[in-house]
């Protein structure tokens, strides 16, 4: 992880006027109140920039709502889903799991969004693993406002567009203390391929063709829908995790599973 240590504010380089990091961020990504309605992308490709509807509500005495805190939300209701292609019988799910769990390396593309009570945000995501390291990708409406999230053994660290550095040894600690999300995202890394973290202990819900349709763990319940194979794999193409009320969805546009033995099992510029 590139930077120094952060001091105790968090951040690297100077803030303009004393403000803090919530409020340098909520500049390039406002939150809004309202669900936002986007169209699913299509397989292989980007799918249309999200745009925000509804008024401006922010909550009455929300001390995050006026530090201009950051939720996002995807609004995959009633939109268009693409046709996916059919698959074959499913694999028993013990196996499916053991071998997406294993994979070593992948990558992901589309459009993601949390909400919480009722503000909300949404936009477009790039994730890459390589083992435990990652690269999460955010950028919002109308392609305004980046965040990069990048993470490993040795720490995490969030940049974004305006130049602000933040670290902490964890994402879940860091996206709560400068964002206020509660974002589980060691978990979130199996959750998106459809299969339960490692070492914890969960439920499944199979359909009726034996494909895994939801799993509950840590006090989130996951809702998967439809299947994409990608490689000898079967992934995920739309998801949907829940716990209180926050609610995450994802639909995902494109999935690659990263090569081994490349000599660049940290790159994680895909």
């Amino acid at each position: 992880m590139a930077g120094r240590t952060a001091p105790a504010s968090g951040q690297h380089g100077p803030a303009r006027g004393g403000e803090t990091s919530r409020a340098v961020i909520s500049r390039a990504f406002p939150a809004r109140p309202e669900t936002a309605a986007i169209a699913t992308p299509p397989a292989g490709g980007r799918g249309p920039k999200g745009r925000m509807r509804g008024r401006d509500r922010p909550g009455p005495g929300s001390a995050r709502a006026a530090c201009g805190a950051l939720v996002l939300v995807l609004g995959l209701a009633g939109c268009a889903a693409p046709r996916l292609p059919a698959l074959g019988p499913a694999p028993p799910a013990a196996a499916h799991i053991r071998a997406v769990q294993a994979i070593p390396g992948w990558s992901l593309a589309g459009r993601i969004g949390l909400r919480v009570d009722d503000r909300a945000w949404s936009g477009s995501l790039r994730w890459t693993q390589r083992g435990a390291h990652y690269r999460i990708r955010f950028v919002g409406p109308l392609g305004q406002g980046a965040l990069d999230l990048q993470g490993g053994p040795g720490g995490v660290e969030l940049r974004t567009s305006s130049g602000g550095r933040y670290r902490a040894a964890t994402a879940a600690v860091l996206l709560e203390r400068h964002l206020g999300w509660r974002l589980p995202v060691r978990a979130l890394a199996y959750w998106v391929r459809g299969v339960p973290e490692p070492g914890r202990a969960y439920r499944l819900r199979l359909g009726p063709d034996g494909r895994i349709r939801g799993l509950t763990q840590a006090g989130w319940t996951l809702a998967i829908a439809g299947y994409r194979r990608v490689d000898r794999f079967e992934l995920p193409a739309r998801i949907e995790a829940r716990r209180g009320t926050t609610r995450v969805r994802l639909a995902v546009g494109r999935w690659r599973v990263l090569p081994v033995g490349d000599g660049a099992s940290h790159d994680l510029s895909d």
